[in-house]
């Protein structure tokens, strides 16, 4: 009746109850199994639309989203808790009246299971080892009921039919994507793109002639991996992604002229580069290095403690007024480094506020070793021991200049930032500033130690999560 009535305005509230009333279902242990599948499968059903709402909203940062994720992530988790407890409860009393339902609720759970390990991707978080290990339990029910590879709709409303192996097919390739270094809709679009991707593929229990072969260990709490020489058991399940890589090679001969219909069928907002980009990126990370190869110089351990002011304004305002002790949001004790090359640097954040971390967003860094760095971050992984942060470094010793509107008011400038081509780790100069000011033709007179000029910018180089980088003409010199 609660849910019948679900007031659908109000969906936040209405499903922080129906997550409760799981709850209390998943408690109560006189409930016979009929009844508690058709009730759990009921509510599913009603509160499918919301949840995915709520995702929605949570994921577009709509406002008031911020605090849904708990709710968002509880629906999963209690419903998968409550289908497990069925599954339990059917094993010890099977009867082939429920065969189908049950087909029903290992699939739905088996789902619920994978979102929870897409969203920790999301949220830059190495899922624990018993998400995986609840993942498999439903996997193992439809492979004994021989029904893993047999396609079914999920809900109702559901688009396509999909099968319990590629379900977790879609949640293993989405881990070995290494979404750690990805933008949020990067990572949308590889999960996505799993299901056609994944048509064909099967888990076999003998490993694959094709390589490579990526396999998982059903009776483990562990996440999938690349094969290993001698590894094999009753409980280990191989694939190969040789068809897969194949489909992305073909996918990347299509995007040279433009977005094929399988890319655009998807609900991801990337345009046609970013999607090269992106296979191009998961062709080498699915391939039988995994990707290792990829760094662009060799790190050398470093351990030091360092001072890190976050985001573009904050570095903007720090360089200007050169005193980043003072302007530094964290404290000396919350960030660590560990390693450092002539390209990037690997830190590690104890801090509490991850929030604030975000792939492309501009940081500057100061160490007792090192002059004043600039760069970008470009991977985040949380772990129980404090968040990993990589960085790419631009350069040494950023300046911070003023840019204002020729014939304007001089007085409140717009602060940007600088770095010489000498400074520069690419030997090219970086010039970053607001996004809204980074127009191709604008011109704007910058005041940099005294001395201004009057300059005009040029297409812009490359878009960071907070600035852009570009180029200028300098067109005199001005009074």
């Amino acid at each position: 009746m609660l849910v019948r009535d679900l007031p659908q305005t109000e969906y936040f509230t209405a499903l922080v109850e129906i997550i409760k009333a799981i709850s209390k279902i998943n408690a109560d242990t006189d409930t016979p199994l009929k009844e508690r599948i058709k009730t759990l499968v009921y509510v599913d059903d009603k509160a499918h639309n919301i949840h995915h709402q709520l995702c929605q909203d949570f994921l577009a940062a709509t406002p008031g989203s911020k605090n849904y994720l708990p709710t968002i992530l509880a629906f999963w988790h209690e419903l998968a808790n409550a289908y497990q407890i069925c599954l339990r409860l059917y094993q010890a009393a099977p009867n082939t009246a429920l065969e189908a339902d049950i087909r029903l609720i290992t699939a739905r759970g088996l789902h619920h299971q994978m979102r929870l390990i897409a969203w920790n991707s999301l949220r830059y978080l190495k899922p624990e080892g018993s998400v995986w290990q609840q993942g498999f339990r439903f996997y193992m029910q439809a492979e004994e009921g021989g029904v893993a590879r047999t396609p079914l709709m999920l809900y109702p409303d559901s688009k396509v039919e999909v099968s319990c192996e590629q379900l977790l097919l879609q949640g293993c390739m989405l881990y070995l994507a290494q979404t750690d270094n990805m933008l949020h809709r990067e990572i949308i679009a590889v999960d996505q793109l799993m299901m056609p991707l994944s048509q064909g593929i099967h888990l076999e229990k003998q490993p694959p002639i094709q390589e490579p072969v990526f396999v998982v260990n059903l009776s483990m709490p562990e996440h999938p991996q690349p094969i290993l020489r001698g590894m094999a058991g009753k409980w280990l399940r191989y694939w190969s992604t040789n068809d897969l890589t194949s489909r992305l090679a073909d996918l990347m001969f299509d995007l040279d002229r433009s977005v094929p219909p399988v890319l655009r069928a998807l609900d991801a907002k990337l345009e046609r580069e970013e999607w090269l980009a992106l296979c191009e990126k998961l062709a080498i990370r699915w391939s039988d290095d995994g990707g290792k190869s990829l760094r662009k110089s060799e790190r050398s351990l470093h351990s030091s403690a360092a001072q890190v002011t976050i985001g573009f304004e904050r570095a903007a305002f720090a360089v200007k007024i050169q005193d980043i002790e003072n302007n530094s949001a964290n404290s000396i004790q919350e960030w660590k480094v560990n390693d450092i090359s002539s390209t990037g640097m690997g830190l590690t954040f104890v801090g509490k506020s991850v929030e604030q971390l975000a792939i492309g967003r501009i940081v500057l860094v100061k160490t007792e070793s090192h002059p004043l760095l600039l760069g970008a971050i470009r991977r985040i992984l949380r772990q129980q021991n404090g968040t990993r942060v990589g960085i790419e470094i631009m350069g040494q010793n950023p300046v911070g200049v003023s840019l204002s509107e020729p014939g304007g008011n001089r007085d409140q400038p717009t602060t940007a930032i600088y770095i010489t081509q000498p400074n520069s780790r690419k030997g090219q100069r970086w010039f970053l500033m607001p996004k809204p000011l980074a127009e191709p033709g604008r011109e704007q007179i910058l005041t940099a130690q005294g001395k201004s000029y009057l300059i005009r910018l040029k297409t812009p180089q490359q878009e960071f999560e907070d600035c852009s980088n570009s180029d200028f003409d300098t067109l005199s010199k001005v009074d």
